[in-house]
């Protein structure tokens, strides 16, 4: 059964292999993750649609390829043993009926880096290792022979994930921890700089790293940008969130954040500004009828901004639900092409790590990005004088200068101040 690179929206030509998950000659079950892939903005796994054994991989890891184009081959007989067939030269043949093939034991057992001694290999014996134990063996370093040395607690004296924990445990009791600024000398490389040739570690730019790093540049390119800044009583939303969070968990299963009530401010805000829920292509500013809200999601990797279509349409409930799903889904590396485009406004959630406030960059071709700070109880003068402790957070508006004037943006910024500030909670529905 061959592997091929999956069409992950209407726009995509081509994608890259990230990493293989699987080695030639392991054993792979039905649904399980065998590749990583990355498509511009997407990173996700590519799951096996049949059990079998990894016979060919066919692209190697930082390739890119059209889609459509086979990228590895999985051997799904059921007449043979999946953990006997690297044992000698076997024979396999292609999906398009061609040839039969004579393959070396060797091709199909690659030697990983080892650190206890030896390559990592398929097993010899008859003893079986699931695709979980093989996985953490390979990324903590385990050779196969210390592997079959292990005594397994699982039926038949297999080795289980917990019985590898174990020995990963004992191990790292054995081996002092080097000290925290203890670095590794063999990973820096020599750099001429005007100063005289120093020392540096290189990190190399993945494709999503350089498809944000290009977008960005763009923008700026672009667009001259403002950012205006409003602070906001948030209070009054911080105590019903409070309030009503497990109520609003036992009726929708998610739990109740800040950002739906950001993203409700915010598209009410554009209702009475349409302007800045606009585009602005050539000399024309294209003001659009739906308010697509594009939701800033930062990954490990880097940031992604996948896209409540119609959020103007939907009650409070429907829009944290939204907001909640394609969170999970970037995170999950579920996220299709499609679910990154089309965005009209952006929200971006800085004080979820502890920033006070961003001056973002637009989404290009969008009017404008608004991104949220951290809350933070402070001591505010009220308008009678008094003094009292309130929850108070940054508000920060970056916009496309060309067509959005001062006027516009302190109107719309100061409208979404005031949604946060006396906002309905009869919408919440709970």
């Amino acid at each position: 059964m061959n592997i091929v690179m999956p069409r992950l929206g209407e726009s995509v030509e081509e994608g890259t292999v990230i990493r293989w998950l699987k080695q030639v000659g392991d054993p792979i079950e039905r649904d399980e993750s065998v590749v990583e892939i990355t498509t511009d903005k997407i990173d996700t796994d590519i799951p096996a649609i049949a059990g079998g054994v990894l016979s060919e991989i066919r692209v190697a890891e930082g390739t890119t390829v059209a889609i459509g184009e086979v990228i590895g081959v999985i051997d799904t007989g059921e007449d043979e043993d999946a953990e006997s067939r690297v044992d000698g030269a076997e024979e396999r043949t292609d999906d398009s009926g061609g040839e039969a093939e004579t393959i070396e034991a060797d091709e199909l057992t690659p030697a990983a880096e080892a650190g206890d001694g030896g390559p990592l290999r398929r097993a010899r014996s008859d003893r079986f290792y699931s695709p979980l134990v093989l996985r953490i063996a390979r990324e903590e370093r385990i050779d196969m022979a210390t592997l079959e040395s292990l005594e397994g607690t699982g039926k038949g004296g297999r080795v289980t994930r917990d019985d590898l924990l174990t020995y990963l445990e004992r191990r790292a009791s054995r081996i002092p921890e080097p000290a925290a600024e203890q670095e590794d000398e063999s990973e820096y490389i020599s750099v001429s700089r005007p100063a005289g040739t120093e020392e540096a570690r290189v990190a190399n730019m993945d494709t999503l790293r350089k498809a944000i790093a290009k977008h960005m540049v763009l923008s700026k390119q672009v667009s001259p940008h403002v950012t205006s800044v409003s602070e906001v009583d948030m209070t009054h939303v911080v105590r019903f969130r409070d309030e009503a969070r497990e109520r609003f968990q036992q009726k929708t299963g998610i739990r109740l954040t800040l950002t739906p009530f950001f993203i409700t401010a915010i598209v009410d805000a554009l209702r009475a500004n349409p302007m800045l829920n606009a585009t602005m292509d050539g000399d024309r500013i294209l003001q659009w009828k739906h308010v697509n809200m594009g939701l800033a999601v930062g990954l490990e990797k880097g940031v992604v901004v996948p896209v409540i279509r119609h959020a103007d349409e939907m009650d409070f409930a429907r829009m944290a639900e939204a907001a909640h799903d394609l969170a999970k889904r970037a995170h999950d590396r579920k996220l299709t092409p499609d679910d990154l485009k089309g965005s009209t406004f952006t929200l971006t959630n800085p004080g979820m790590w502890d920033t006070l406030f961003g001056t973002p960059i637009i989404n290009q071709p969008e009017a404008g990005i608004i991104a949220t700070g951290s809350v933070k109880k402070q001591v505010v003068v009220q308008a009678d004088d008094s003094l009292a402790i309130r929850s108070m957070m940054f508000l920060s508006l970056s916009f496309d200068h060309r067509f959005i004037d001062g006027l516009n943006a302190a109107r719309f910024i100061r409208d979404i101040t005031r949604g946060l500030e006396s906002f309905d909670t009869d919408r919440v529905g709970v």
